[in-house]
């Protein structure tokens, strides 16, 4: 029977299948859940009841099974729909494993196939034999199913649980079972199908944890829910517990030569016992291994064992479980039928903190068990499984103890001994596999655990051996109560995790920080050689439970290899911890559906690893999820190398010669070593012993960036200054569009709470910046003088040669050097640090002159980009001599730098006959030239690096393929087409043509007198459109009409039958605004004001005009009305008077008559106005803050009391000042060596702080009429900070007070008779009234509490109050957002300013 069909069952599911069950699993889910919240809704559950104690029989369960979903914090209607989706997936998992063991033909009459006459054929029977209703039938026999296999195995049916009180009801489940009828039975017989519908199921939970940033202990099993796909299964299974038998054996030679089977062969081979016999023909993903290696001794294949310590399904043991019977068959006589059970009961073992995935792990053990006996004619038991849920809820420990102490005795050794692995257990949840139980027990247990009961034989491991003898002994003296199934369930966990094995398998969680929870960091940062982070942690955890010579397959996130947080446990992982046989680096795409970079790996545990010993990796990061298979098998078993090398062997010491070792095992030995240079970057940053360049430094980090950030064109306030904030395009010169709050030397972002101004020395000086995070090299750019950086563009400030090393910063081999420390988007401070700087760089001086020639293309380029402030103008007025420019613009400090650096000559002046086409045409050869320009001096720049280095074409082509494989770069790959060969603008011109008129509306609106430009006609006033043509008519002279035109034709393919370039006037009413915003990055400063959206159904547009932000004021409602709405109302009211009179003329033509169209727009058009001019006037309306009369007494009290605190610590640091004036006074002997440093440098800020205090409560005084200033709140929240606490370490005010109050007793008593010395006088100055001084500390404290708790803590709320409180002021200060949510929520401005301004 060996060859049985049940045997060629799929082991995998491809990924066409995958995607199919997905959609299928997606569709029961759905149905599923639906009909539970139907049943539940129907009985009134929706809402929490009332009174519980007053529940039926029948609702009483099922209201404490929702509550027992209710986490800490959790609403009713919260645990509600988690108790929906817990009996969901109950029921869709327990028919998917009822489909599973239909189709093994393991259950006498299929449970969920219904027949042509809707009936299950177990529905059937019952139907016939017992007289049931069809559906009553269908029902009974799906509950028969489930309670005979709760006997048997125990496993997914179990009835008593909570999730069983809710059935489907006859219609929703015959439709559950015609979408299990969707899925073909081959993929029902897959070992891993039921593990893709726990997957499949739960990724709406999966993707809404990814969205936190946190997560809470019941949040980690899900989290983690990535099935590990077959063919890395088999790579690491293969590797390890194959491998190790073999060895074991002394038969490495059994594993077939690289070229005795083709990588298609290997793929494809069948796992049945007549195909795959042995363990050597089964293991065809094996790597052979020339030096072979020891493997831990044993006798018989009972003493082999596999743990998974986070085994989710089981897809690992699975697979262990086809070479285990391998091992079996040739190790022992006994019949294959028996085998399978003797697996399950001795050599496989998992652990999980999710019960779902336990019972999914051991029932997919089940089948796999029960299809191998029963291919060899024999019958199945379940034995007892080494599947054990670490989860204290699960095993209900409190309860077990219970028990523990009725069998042990409360006061025995043993008993007293378990008491903190207990509490551990209980009160750190999430903790899994993690738990130390041999580093958490006492030593007096593995000594005295001989006392408890009659204790009998001795273990190999004392700990290990009492726990089995204990867990037995409970077995054999408990009955099968609740509470003793909970104590088997603990001590099973604690024998799991003090046993040894010989192989661990995972796909361990991920996460640390936020994403592992406090308790467990806590516990693995007491317990744990490496820093939280599940993967390294669980790593440790079976290198502690492996033997010696043992193995650890592994698939883990790529980061260990390179980050520096890691750095300690990679270096064990070439050194201490083992030898590793392989490495390979998986990249993104292995894990279904998951964004984490993985790489795989065995290591050899407990293996010293000698001087010269090379590792093995694999290079599989690049290729596309689907390929990475067959690149892993044509690199480890063929010659075929293909154009990129797969498999590499490196010495493991060469790691070392890259500061922190990162595992860059590409590098070669020629490149690695320019690291050995003995210049760095910022040595001191990057903890390297060399010289150093000069300084690498993190910026400024707001806290705020919607408060305190503004595009630069949002103001030209002194207060705001370019703020280099990171972004993609930064190479050689950035693309700085951003300003920053810096009035007052940034005093109101420095007293923001969570603001980090660090480095604040370096602002305002040259230096290169360079974006933090970015998928590409190129990353550097000069930033200039007048600049602050941010945390995310941080700077590297040179002391020497500051634009040698920008080219030298943006070379490839810079952007190699980087990846060798870290194929991560995230240049860290500290790498960026460890870049070496050549000496030989001093012969490259050319590079100087190339990279100037990219700024001043760069420049070239920009000018043509209204979003950079070196913008000059739009490409189409090229060489028409134009030349204005808004003075947002203009007065930009950038604007130096075309003063400083050559800048390519625009476009020679054109005549005014050029026609459009032929402008853009131009453009596009200018920007062909500047782009050739660009990289042809970037070219320059990489040879004349390689010259200088010396680097052969060997290490050019590696470091082109790094970069080409790491990176979004290509540098083999440029735009060799020939600037002059180009004849025309192609698709280019409909945006140039966008950019000539937005340019020229700005001006137009820029220019006019109260900076409002009206799109309606309004009669004496020219509308924008009449306003273009004078622009037109300026520039082309008589050739406008013709410009015109041809700017109509690009627009649209109206045609002018009644009025001239209809196409432009569309473009103009329903275009114009949408371009601007998106032109602008959304931060529009041409307003429009619309009627349109203020009606129902509106005829056309009332009015509409364009507004310019900057000269927007409070007296811009009154114009509006004055000088445009009131002509407008009169001219829509004369053409409404006028189609009246032709719509009621007998004697016009139907044509004429139409004018009826004309009398509904005028009509509508007068009623948006109406609407329009109600909005205004609310808008005007003053709209008073809600204040309490209490707090506003109590901010005026407070005006009081800080002016007395102030005018108290003025006169302290002016007796202070004196004192250290004296020369008979040693400040550091008197206080402390940095004492009086610190109120130096804090002195100033202090009185300055109190006085805005002062202010701050002033303002919210007055009653809530008067606009307060939106950054006065800080000074409440500051305010802690300010006078901090009376302990020496505090940096505030009051520390002072902790000196001060030393000298209490100085010369006291002789004050007032001439006997008391000036320093003494001094000091006890200083000690006077301090308790009323730290009293009245404490009332402004409370002040500041009182009047906060009634004001938006929310910048946005009191900045829009500011603006809004005596009716409609704009404040530019607040940017552009602000300032129009007023006008977006009067709909007067169109719907794109909600949409994408908002």
């Amino acid at each position: 029977m060996a060859g049985d069909s049940r045997s060629r069952r799929t082991a995998q599911l491809d990924k066409a299948e995958r995607e199919h069950l997905d959609a299928v699993v997606e569709k029961l889910r759905e149905r599923a859940e639906d009909n539970v919240r139907y049943q539940l809704t129907r009985q009134g559950l929706d809402d929490e009841p009332a009174d519980s104690a007053s529940l039926d029989a029948d609702l009483a369960p099922l209201v404490e099974a929702i509550e027992l979903e209710r986490a800490d914090g959790d609403t009713w209607t919260e645990a509600f729909e988690q108790y929906v989706t817990g009996v969901g997936y109950t029921v869709v998992n327990r028919l998917a494993a009822l489909r599973c063991l239909d189709v093994r033909e393991f259950v006498d009459e299929a449970v969920t196939v219904f027949k042509a006459n809707g009936l299950t054929p177990a529905a059937e029977r019952l139907v016939h034999e017992a007289s049931l209703p069809a559906d009553e039938a269908t029902l009974e026999a799906y509950h028969d199913a489930c309670d005979e296999l709760a006997a048997e195995i125990g496993i997914l049916f179990d009835p008593e649980s909570t999730y069983s009180l809710v059935d489907p009801d006859a219609d929703t489940f015959e439709a559950l079972c015609g979408l299990l009828d969707e899925v073909p039975d081959a993929v029902w017989r897959a070992d891993d199908v039921l593990g893709w519908v726990y997957e499949y199921y739960n990724r709406p939970v999966v993707e809404a944890l990814d969205a936190k940033n946190s997560l809470e202990p019941d949040d980690v099993g899900p989290a983690n829910q990535f099935y590990t796909p077959h063919w890395v299964v088999r790579m690491l299974t293969d590797n390890s517990l194959g491998k190790l038998y073999l060895e074991a054996i002394g038969r490495e030679d059994a594993v077939p030569d690289p070229d005795a089977l083709s990588p298609e062969a290997r793929k494809d081979r069948l796992v049945t016992p007549d195909d795959a016999p042995t363990v050597g023909e089964l293991c065809t993903y094996l790597i052979p291994d020339v030096d072979g290696g020891a493997a831990p001794p044993f006798d018989h294949p009972s003493e082999l064992r596999v743990l998974d310590p986070a085994c989710g399904s089981g897809h690992f043991l699975l697979y262990a479980f086809d070479i285990l019977e391998r091992i079996w068959w040739a190790e022992t006589d006994l019949d294959r039928h028996e085998i399978p059970a003797k697996i399950l009961e001795h050599n496989l073992y998992g652990i999980d903190i999710d019960l779902r995935s336990c019972k999914l792990s051991a029932f997919n053990l089940y089948l796999k068990a029960r299809t191998r006996a029963e291919a060899e004619d024999g019958e199945f038991e379940m034995p007892n499984v080494g599947i054990v849920c670490a989860d204290a809820r699960v095993a209900d420990v409190e309860a077990a103890v219970e028990v523990l102490d009725r069998i042990a005795g409360e006061s025995t050794a043993v008993r007293e001994a378990l008491d903190e692995i207990v509490e551990v257990f209980r009160t750190t949840p999430a903790l899994g596999s993690l738990l130390d139980v041999q580093g958490t027990l006492s030593e007096a247990f593995v000594a005295q655990g001989t006392d408890a009961v009659e204790w009998g034989g001795d273990a190999q491991k004392p700990l290990n051996g009492v726990l089995r003898q204990l867990r037995d002994a409970v077995d054999e003296r408990t009955a099968d109560s609740f509470d003793e199934q909970h104590l088997r369930s603990f001590l099973h966990l604690l024998v799991v995790l003090t046993q040894d094995y010989d192989v661990a398998l995972m796909n361990p969680p991920y996460g640390a920080r936020g994403r592992m929870p406090s308790d467990v960091t806590d516990y693995v940062e007491e317990h744990y050689r490496y820093g939280p982070e599940y993967y390294v942690n669980f790593v440790e955890a079976c290198d502690r439970l492996s033997k010696r010579n043992g193995r650890l397959g592994m698939i883990v996130q790529r980061s260990f290899m390179y980050k520096r947080s890691f750095r300690e446990f990679r270096e064990d992982f070439i050194g201490q911890l083992g030898a590793f046989d392989f490495l390979a680096e998986y990249g993104i795409g292995v894990l279904d559906k998951a964004t984490v970079r993985t790489a795989g790996t065995v290591i050899r545990t407990g293996r010293n690893v000698a001087e010269d010993v090379e590792g093995l990796f694999y290079r599989l990061h690049d290729p596309d999820p689907g390929e990475k298979q067959d690149a892993f098998l044509r690199s480890a078993f063929t010659s075929t190398t293909g154009e990129i090398q797969r498999q590499y062997r490196r010495k493991l010491r060469e790691f070392e010669r890259i500061p922190g070792s990162p595992l860059s095992y590409w590098a070669s030995t020629e490149l690695r070593s320019l690291y050995e240079a003995e210049t760095v970057f910022d040595a001191e940053n990057g903890n390297v012993d060399r010289d150093s360049l000069g300084v690498v430094k993190q910026g400024l980090a707001t806290a705020d960036d919607a408060r305190f950030t503004r595009h630069f064109w949002e103001t030209h306030d002194d207060s705001w200054r370019p703020f280099a904030k990171g972004g993609e395009d930064a190479w050689t010169l950035p693309s700085i569009d951003l300003s920053v709050l810096w009035g007052d030397d940034g005093t109101e972002i420095k007293r923001y709470c969570g603001s980090r101004p660090q480095n604040t020395q370096y602002y305002f000086g040259e230096a290169l910046t360079y974006t933090y995070m970015k998928s590409s090299g190129r990353r550097f750019g000069y930033l200039h003088p007048s600049s602050i950086f941010g945390h995310a563009g941080n700077v590297f400030v040179p002391n020497r040669e500051t634009w040698k090393a920008l080219a030298y910063a943006n070379s490839h081999l810079v952007t190699y050097l980087m990846l060798c420390q870290t194929p991560e988007r995230h240049w860290e401070v500290g790498n960026v640090s460890k870049l070496p700087w050549p000496s030989s760089l001093a012969e490259a001086d050319g590079i100087v002159d190339s990279v100037e020639h990219i700024a001043g293309a760069m420049l070239a380029t920009r000018q043509y980009d209204p979003a950079s402030p070196h913008y000059e103008g739009p490409p189409l007025l090229d060489g028409l001599g134009d030349g204005w420019v808004p003075d947002v613009y203009t007065t930009h400090p950038h604007r130096r730098l075309t003063r400083e650096i050559a800048v390519p000559d625009r476009v020679e002046r054109v005549s005014v006959e050029t026609p459009i086409r032929e402008l853009g045409a131009a453009h596009r050869r200018r920007e062909a030239r500047l782009r050739g320009r660009m990289e042809a001096s970037f070219d320059d720049i990489e040879r004349t690096i390689r010259r200088a280095l010396d680097l052969g074409d060997a290490a050019v082509d590696e470091i082109r393929t790094e970069v080409a494989l790491r990176t979004n770069e290509t540098p083999c790959e440029r735009d060799t087409a020939d600037p002059e060969s180009i004849t025309d603008p192609g698709g280019d011109l409909p945006e140039m043509v966008t950019h000539l008129l937005l340019h020229l509306t700005h001006r137009i609106v820029h220019e006019a007198d109260d900076g409002i430009v009206p799109i309606s006609d309004v009669g004496g006033e020219p509308d924008l459109l009449a306003r273009l043509e004078r622009e037109f008519e300026r520039i082309w002279g008589p050739h406008a009409p013709t410009r015109l035109a041809e700017v109509d034709r690009v627009l649209g393919s109206r045609t002018a039958d009644e009025a001239a370039y209809p196409n432009l006037r569309a473009w103009l009413e329903d275009d114009l605004f949408d371009a601007h915003v998106s032109t602008f990055d959304r931060t529009p400063i041409l307003w429009r004001l619309t009627t349109e959206r203020l009606v129902s159904d509106p005829e056309g547009e009332g009015f509409a005009c364009l507004v310019d932000y900057h000269q927007l004021d409070s007296g811009v409602f009154d114009r509006l009305q004055n000088r445009y709405l009131e002509p407008r109302k009169a001219l829509l009211r004369e053409r409404r008077r006028a189609a009246n009179r032709r719509r009621g003329d007998d004697s016009l033509s139907a044509c004429e008559k139409a004018a009826a169209d004309e009398y509904t727009r005028c009509e509508s058009g007068l009623e948006q106005i109406a609407v329009f001019e109600e909005r205004l006037a609310e808008l005007a309306r003053p709209s008073p803050r809600e204040w309490p009369e209490e707090k506003r007494r109590i901010a005026a009290d407070a005006v009081q009391s800080v002016a007395e605190f102030r005018e108290d610590t003025a006169a302290r640091l002016e007796t202070l000042e004196e004192l250290a004036d004296r020369d008979d006074v040693e400040m550091d002997a008197l206080f402390s060596p940095s004492f009086y440093e610190t109120v130096q440098e804090n002195r100033e800020e202090w009185l300055d702080a109190l006085d805005d205090l002062q202010s701050a409560f002033e303002a919210y005084a007055a009653d809530g009429s008067v606009p307060v200033e939106a950054h006065r709140y800080d000074l409440f929240e500051y305010y802690d900070d300010l006078v901090g606490s009376t302990h020496y370490a505090s940096n505030g005010i009051l520390f002072t007070t902790y000196y001060f109050g030393t000298f209490e007793d100085t010369g006291r008593d002789r004050l007032g008779d001439g006997g008391v010395s000036e320093r003494e006088r001094l000091l006890s100055e200083l000690a006077t009234g301090l308790d009323e001084y730290e009293d009245l500390a404490d009332g402004i404290a409370a002040a500041c509490d009182a009047v906060a708790s009634d004001i938006s803590a929310e910048w946005a709320d009191r900045a829009l109050s500011e603006i809004t409180t005596a009716g409609y002021q704009p404040n530019r200060k607040h940017g552009v957002e602000i300032n129009i949510r007023p006008l977006a929520d009067a709909k007067v401005v169109p719907e794109t300013v909600e949409d994408d301004v908002l």
